[in-house]
């Protein structure tokens, strides 16, 4: 009884020291002290799926970039045909694309106007960084810039194709685990089980 009260003055004064901390504080303090291991193995599990799923929401927002950067290069593409510029292209094209995207491609149009097209491409970075240097190498070269962006667009196209295709070898192997695990066990009972009661009638038990 002396550690749960313990426990509760402690958890007590931290709430009154920081009021902003949470109700569960101290709930949460008697549960570990009265179940250690318990809530040791709830902590791992709640950390590993907190991780998992920063993970995962890091993959999604890095996949959701790049798709907005292969819809700017496109629709860059299409403003080249128009007859624009480069960066007047590029301009347009940022009002149809999210904002992170958008106002990355603003700041390089800024910066371009004052240290100059190549060198505001080639020091640009983010999710259409590829983009921006494939664009500075032509500006420099004077190779046309169309022929540079739409580089891009089908090598980011085949980018998206090989990871569709290393999703779709990889998923067999991840349906072994659930398949064997709960698939194959209703299948042997459901193959053996009216043989095994056959047999046990048989032998009359």
């Amino acid at each position: 009884m002396l550690p749960v009260v313990v426990a509760l003055g402690v958890t007590g004064a931290i709430r009154w020291r920081f009021p902003r901390v949470g109700w569960w504080v101290p709930p949460a303090a008697v549960v570990v002290v009265l179940y250690p291991i318990p809530a040791l193995m709830l902590g791992v599990a709640t950390l590993a799926v907190t991780r998992r799923n920063a993970i995962h929401r890091v993959r999604e927002e890095r996949a959701r970039a790049e798709h907005d950067a292969v819809a700017l290069a496109e629709l860059v593409g299409l403003g080249l045909s128009a007859g624009l510029s480069f960066m007047a292209a590029l301009e347009a094209a940022a009002c149809e694309v999210g904002p992170p995207l958008a106002d990355e491609v603003h700041d390089v149009i800024r910066r371009s106007r004052h240290r100059g097209i190549a060198a505001a491409l080639e020091e640009s970075g983010g999710a259409a960084r590829r983009l921006y240097l494939l664009a500075a190498r032509a500006t420099v070269t004077g190779a046309p810039v169309a022929v540079a962006v739409r580089a891009y667009v089908a090598e980011q196209r085949d980018a998206d194709r090989a990871r569709a295709l290393g999703a779709a070898r990889r998923l067999p192997v991840q349906l072994l685990f659930p398949l064997a695990l709960l698939i194959l066990p209703g299948f042997m009972v459901l193959t053996i089980g009216p043989a095994l009661l056959g047999a046990l009638e048989r032998l009359g038990m």
